[in-house]
């Protein structure tokens, strides 16, 4: 049937009511061949018999048409119950003068791990597939619904949108299907459920919807991110009205997908420096029923491919790291890029990040007791071990000034600073120290005897625990006279590693006579009234000294971007005896790496997330070049840097579709160019494959009803919910057709 005028849309089994049509001639001819001609016998006795059938025969004969009738009334009603017809309710409406129709919401998957192949077909070339039969059997069965197609990646950009089961439509629907392809993004469940629900509310004439979801459904995503929250709050929320909408999940994914991933590379130092060897880490995830066996990783830096390194066994469901070394010969970006051999899902098989390397990591270090002897001067005996002498280079280029340079100084040209037993520290520099640490700079203090006022010391730095400090400095404590030892300690944190195990010989050797109490800072309460307020976590106490009262000795907490680091006692010997120690020159060598700021590796961000670099406007202009991934068949895009709400400038990248390095070209107002660089990464959580249950699902979606599809749909019964089936009713008319053939057959036998 074409157009909705007619009621009678189709048989679901035309066979069978064909077969029915034709065993309607049975009782016909049973009837024909029961009147069998027989040799009349005139006989006188039979005249009054002949004489009474003469008078019942027109009664007879029209009780044998309507018994006869019956019959094959009931058996046509038989063959259209196991035909099961149908009517539309296009037809419906129509007869009423009114018209009724489903939108039919395709949501497709189309996040990285779509790419998965199976037998050379990727779980989305089976989405899509699924599609086209769902479309086509829609087509046959519901040619008044609508179709809108929706990428995970992109709802609220509809591929499709509101478009009619014509010729022309549908031809344009295929068309647009089968260009798409899977993006380099992670999906976001939440996302693509209140994309459904907006595609829905675009029209307020739709009241009926089936959306469908076609996805390889990995518990990491439809599961774990749903939590206690029901996947179906957004469409419960659209169907409170009198509107209805039901699910169904067409699962195109592979139960027993096998997948191995490099799910993180990240430099383990904070800064990298030329000539210096570098550790880096690699994060391996096993997303596999199998153990791997050793594997080669190849590294490549820059344009130079670097030797291959044996990874060794990666266990099944588990992820494990493994370290990679290297040296770097120049300064600038260098791009680092690891990958493994090529699986079924090969897009996350490779990882790059950017590695900033440094000529050195730039230490400022402010001097409150300078002196002309060594021996006296408050940071002598520091600077010699964050800079030893020698042939083999520290890696730490270390500036000293006093108090009197300290209103001059630019903290922005340093990693970390060092404020080593201050007098005081005025208004004006505090606020320049606050910034500094809040961007990502670190600060290293060390107090002493000319801290006289400690609560002047706290008003500037600690500012009641919402400063930098992360305690606030107490009274000065004499210990005994043959001093205090280091105690209990978080002997893990890089810090302070030298000091680990019960019987460390470093901790019996060295003492310390006085020293501040300090107080930490704890977490402040937060603020609901401002959502966007960053909460700063409580203070970490990272060594104590082996008192009676097990007093802080290091005391550290994150501001910012940057980090704190608090020091109970002296950087030099007039407090402790420290600074003869060999462990004095590896913990600050180590406090150097884990507070100097961050620029090790590079800006990285996940695929999806805008790219940012910060700008001086006192060195570039304001207008940049960008280079994308797909660079030079991709054109460069001119970017121009715009304000930012805590200050500055920056310019920033939002269409990060794609993993990869983008590349800034910054115009510098001498003239020359300089090259920044930022590494866009694949989220590792996608790389697990690892399927959601039936069950799970259901339960996902609350009370939403929920129809489960395994693998490629033939037919789909939700498509078929816009017709309305008449078997209920023909199976009753079949009965009754047959209980009143026996009662007149009983009725007429008696007469």
């Amino acid at each position: 049937m074409t157009g909705g005028g007619a009621m009678l849309a189709a048989l679901i089994n035309p066979a069978l009511f064909w077969g029915g049509a034709a065993a309607v001639s049975v009782p016909i001819v049973i009837h024909l061949l029961a009147r069998r001609r027989f040799r009349r016998v005139r006989w006188a006795a039979m005249t009054f018999l002949l004489d009474a059938e003469k008078r019942n025969k027109r009664r007879v004969r029209v009780e044998e048409l309507i018994l006869l009738a019956l019959r094959c009334l009931a058996i046509l009603l038989l063959g259209l119950f196991i035909a099961r017809p149908f009517i539309k309710p296009t037809g419906i409406a129509s007869v009423l003068g009114g018209s009724e129709r489903t939108e039919r919401v395709f949501m497709l998957d189309d996040s990285f791990s779509m790419g998965y192949l199976t037998e050379g077909k990727t779980a989305f070339d089976r989405a899509k597939e699924s599609v086209l039969n769902l479309v086509n059997r829609l087509r046959e069965h519901a040619p008044g619904d609508t179709i809108t197609i929706l990428r995970t990646s992109q709802p609220d950009a509809p591929v499709v949108a509101g478009a009619l089961l014509d010729d022309e439509q549908i031809e344009s629907l295929l068309s647009r299907l089968e260009a798409l392809e899977p993006s380099q993004r992670a999906l976001s469940v939440t996302r693509c459920m209140d994309g459904a629900r907006q595609a829905l509310e675009r029209d307020p004439s739709i009241v009926s919807a089936v959306v469908y979801l076609l996805s390889d459904f990995q518990r990491v995503d439809w599961v774990h991110s749903a939590g206690a929250k029901s996947l179906a709050e957004p469409l419960d929320a659209w169907t409170r009205g009198e509107h209805a909408a039901r699910v169904v999940l067409v699962d195109v994914g592979d139960d027993n997908a096998q997948n191995v991933a490099i799910t993180a590379l990240e430099p383990v130092q904070r800064q990298l420096v030329t000539g210096v060897e570098a550790p880096l880490e690699v994060e391996f995830g096993n997303f596999s029923s199998a153990d791997t066996g050793a594997l080669e990783l190849d590294v490549t830096i820059g344009q130079r491919s670097g030797a291959s390194v044996r990874v060794p066994d990666i266990p099944a469901g588990g992820r494990t790291r493994a370290p990679v070394s290297t040296v770097f010969t120049q300064t600038g970006d260098e791009v680092v890029r690891m990958s493994l051999p090529k699986d079924d899902l090969p897009i996350d098989d490779a990882r790059a990040i950017v590695a900033r390397i440094n000529d050195a990591v730039r230490v400022l270090i402010i001097n409150g007791e300078p002196s002309t002897d060594a021996y006296l001067d408050e940071v002598s005996l520091l600077t010699t071990a964050l800079r030893p002498e020698g042939e083999v280079f520290s890696g730490n280029r270390v500036d000293v000034i006093d108090e009197t340079q300290l209103d001059a100084a630019h903290f922005e040209d340093y990693h970390l600073v060092v404020l080593c037993n201050l007098y005081r520290v005025s208004e004006p520099v505090a606020d320049a120290l606050h910034r500094f640490v809040f961007n990502g700079g670190g600060l290293l203090v060390f107090p002493g005897d000319q801290v006289s006022d400690p609560a002047l010391f706290n008003a500037t730095l600690f500012r009641g625990g919402e400063g930098l400090l992360p305690a606030s400095l107490q009274a000065i404590i004499q210990a005994p006279e043959s001093g205090v030892t280091l105690g209990a300690g978080d002997w893990r944190h890089p810090v302070v590693r030298v000091f680990s195990g019960e019987e460390n010989p470093f901790r019996r050797r060295i003492h310390f006579f006085q020293y501040f109490a300090l107080e930490p800072a704890e977490a402040p309460e937060a603020d609901t009234a401002d959502i966007d307020a960053p909460i700063r976590p409580a203070a970490r106490v990272i060594a104590r000294f082996d008192d009676a009262d097990q007093s802080p000795a290091i005391v550290e907490r994150a501001y910012g971007a940057g980090r704190v680091m608090l020091f109970a006692s002296t950087c030099d010997l007039e407090w402790n005896d420290w600074a003869r120690d060999a462990s004095f020159v590896v913990t600050t060598q180590e406090m150097v790496q884990y507070l100097a700021r961050a620029s090790a590796g590079g800006d990285a961000v996940t695929v999806g997330e805008p790219v940012r670099v910060a700008i001086d406007p006192s060195r570039f202009e304001q207008h940049a070049l960008l280079r994308e991934p797909g660079y030079p068949q991709v054109p460069e895009e001119d970017i121009t840097a715009a304000p930012e709400e805590r200050g500055g400038l920056a310019l920033r990248w939002e269409q990060t579709e794609r993993a990869g390095i983008y590349t800034f070209l910054l115009r510098g107002l001498d003239g020359e160019q300089q090259i920044r660089r930022v590494a866009v990464t694949l989220d590792p959580n996608e790389s697990d494959l690892s399927p959601a249950q039936e069950s799970e699902l259901r339960e996902a979606f609350g009370n939403l009803p929920v129809d489960y599809v395994a693998g490629i749909p033939a037919r789909d019964d939700a498509a078929d919910e816009g017709r309305k089936e008449l078997w209920p009713s023909i199976l009753v008319m079949a009965l009754i057709a047959l209980f009143l053939e026996q009662f007149l057959a009983w009725r007429f036998g008696k007469s």
